[in-house]
């Protein structure tokens, strides 16, 4: 009895767990696809996204830093905008907004992000970007995501396609898209022309460039370091759209790059406006036509090196190019509107489809062999696909995970916000044979491309403080000094929650110099400074110095405050700087923090006694 008692409580046992078994497959099996998506993305708090993003701004002048797979903005960097939220050029007397002024104006339309890359893979040094709107490159560096130089390009116009020349980013090289007489004079008979410039990736001086007849559009690099290729259309130089759709074919330009040096070394380039520019009919060799269908856009090259896919955009193919013969060897049927083209690690290609509103996903050698079923799948997106980029899918080392859709409209993705309706960006898993949609997340406007960038090339790279620059002012040598009637000097240091000095005395019409110093060496603690009605907030991460000259306004007092939230006695971290009328008559004098009183008087001054 006792033994069938046993059996029957182990066979009940075993009964419950083969029920509960069953129960978990089926429920595994039950699993829905939104499920399964979003635990593809989920980033838990505290986690890290395993790849950074950066995605072109277009119109917003910036670039946008997202995490993949989890879609969050980590940061927005302003390139050709002020940017008061990171006082980013806000100020007139600015270097920052000087430049931007002396190169182009403060706007832009920021299309294509390049980082700089080593061996055919991203290096996380650099990362350059197009102003489309002022023919301007900026670069980024990567180790504090802050602007470093821009440049304005001479003999363009339209800096639009923008690639680095691989493996080792020895040029960066710009298409001028839009085109002009070559003397910029209207009154030119000549053909307008435009130009693809190659600028050295330090200095960012432009080396020469290349003369092209057209409209020149996306670029990208032949691996080998060989070639630069661009898409050009409106081969018939027609100054208006219905002059522009005449040719049945337009072309692929194939710059050979050592040939265009060579020629610059011998003389053979024309210097304009301080540049060497050659003209591939004065110079044979150094420029290849492909002819592909007319009015063709992206043009991307195979991680393996061997061929450069060109997108026909008025045609439903792509145009596959031999990389070292520039022979045509395929032109693939993809679908309605194909734009732009990227790789995993497996051999499929990966094409953009405007009007069709879908990613195809393709096998290259398939296509090349002729083979009728060399699609592979094809998945819908929301809405009007502009680029596409896939993980790597631009270097040597492609991932063959994600794939970003950047799409032109939203429509009903998202909450309505007025007229102006969010852009609309979708992540795509690759991994399998079958492409499932994961992710829609919104941006500002208006992301035109983007690359990725995994999170271990940064790791180490990233400062989490600035290196303190050689004219930082150290604490203790805090100081305010007049050297002249009109002109004030001020050393200053913030930290954790005080400015030194906390007060100023000037005179309106002053030109203040105004050299401040974040003085804190822990990360995450920005310090800002902001004065009120003189258009004046620097936001200073630690250990960083920044310069600025501004002009005191009317006599007042004004409260120079952080903007930052850096502690509790955040609202008390704050100074004021006493403004004098210009025709009283009082002693103006030096500080230091040692006396933290007036100083000696300045000669020159009037003094009759001074005030505070």
């Amino acid at each position: 009895m006792k033994m069938k008692t046993v059996l029957l409580v182990l066979l009940t046992i075993a009964g419950t767990i083969a029920g509960l078994q069953f129960a978990g497959c089926q429920s595994i099996g039950a699993t829905s696809a939104r499920t399964w998506a979003a635990e593809k993305v989920y980033v838990a708090p505290g986690e890290h996204d395993k790849y950074y993003g950066f995605l072109s701004g277009g119109q917003s002048g910036s670039v946008f830093v997202v995490g993949i797979p989890s879609g969050r903005l980590i940061r927005e960097v302003p390139i050709f905008e002020p940017r008061a939220a990171v006082g980013y050029a806000v100020h007139p007397n600015d270097p920052r907004r000087k430049e931007l002024e002396a190169t182009g104006g403060a706007w832009g339309d920021t299309h294509h992000p390049v980082p700089s890359e080593t061996n055919g893979v991203y290096d996380g040094k650099y990362l350059w970007i197009n102003d489309l709107a002022n023919g301007r490159v900026a670069r980024v560096r990567l180790d504090v995501f802050e602007t470093d130089k821009i440049v304005k390009i001479p003999n363009m116009q339209g800096a639009h396609g923008i690639a680095a020349l691989s493996p080792n980013t020895k040029y960066i090289f710009v298409n001028g898209e839009f085109e002009q007489p070559t003397d910029g004079l209207v009154t030119n008979p000549d053909p307008y022309t435009s130009v693809v410039a190659f600028l050295d990736p330090e200095s960012m001086a432009v080396k020469f460039q290349v003369r092209v007849n057209g409209n020149i559009d996306i670029a990208d690099s032949s691996k080998d370091g060989r070639y630069a290729f661009s898409t050009v259309y409106n081969l018939e130089q027609g100054k208006d759209a219905d002059a522009m759709f005449q040719y049945d074919r337009d072309a692929v330009v194939a710059i050979d790059v050592p040939a265009a040096e060579k020629a610059v070394a011998e003389g053979k380039a024309r210097i304009q406006n301080g540049v060497p520019v050659i003209d591939p009919k004065e110079v044979p060799g150094v420029m290849t036509l492909i002819p592909v269908p007319k009015n063709p856009h992206g043009i991307n090259a195979t991680p393996d090196g061997k061929y450069v896919i060109a997108s026909g955009k008025l045609s439903p193919t792509v145009t596959i190019i031999d990389a070292k013969t520039l022979k045509i060897v395929a032109e693939p049927e993809v679908g309605l509107g194909p734009l732009h083209t990227t790789f995993d690690n497996r051999g499929n290609a990966f094409t953009s489809l405007f009007l069709d509103s879908q990613v195809v996903k393709w096998d290259i050698d398939k296509a090349i062999a002729g083979a009728a079923d060399y699609i592979v799948d094809r998945i819908d997106v929301h809405y009007n696909i502009g680029h596409l980029q896939a993980v790597g899918g631009e270097t040597m080392d492609p991932k063959g995970d994600y794939l970003l859709a950047l799409n032109k409209l939203s429509k009903d993705q998202y909450l309505p916000v007025g007229p102006e309706l969010p852009e609309a960006q979708e992540l795509i898993d690759i991994s399998g044979e079958k492409m499932r949609m994961l992710l829609a997340f919104p941006t500002p406007p208006e992301p035109h491309d983007a690359v990725f960038m995994p999170a271990e090339t940064l790791r180490g790279k990233v400062k989490q403080t600035f290196d303190l620059a050689p004219e930082a002012i150290a604490e203790g040598k805090e100081s305010v000094m007049r050297t002249g009637p009109k002109l004030v000097k001020v050393n200053m240091t913030l930290i954790r929650s005080a400015y030194t000095p906390h007060q100023l005395d000037v005179r309106e019409g002053d030109e203040v110099t105004l050299t401040i110093t974040n003085v804190e060496t822990i990360r995450d603690m920005t310090h800002g400074f902001a004065l009120p009605d003189h258009s004046l907030n620097i936001a200073l991460p630690p250990g960083a110095t920044k310069t600025i000259t501004f002009t005191a306004g009317k006599p007042g007092v004004y409260w120079y405050y952080c903007t930052n939230f850096c502690s509790a006695l955040h609202l008390e971290m704050r100074g004021r700087m006493v403004v004098h009328p210009k025709d009283r008559t009082l002693t103006l004098t030096d500080w230091s923090p040692a006396q933290n009183v007036k100083g000696k008087a300045i000669p020159g001054v009037p003094s009759t006694g001074a005030e505070r």
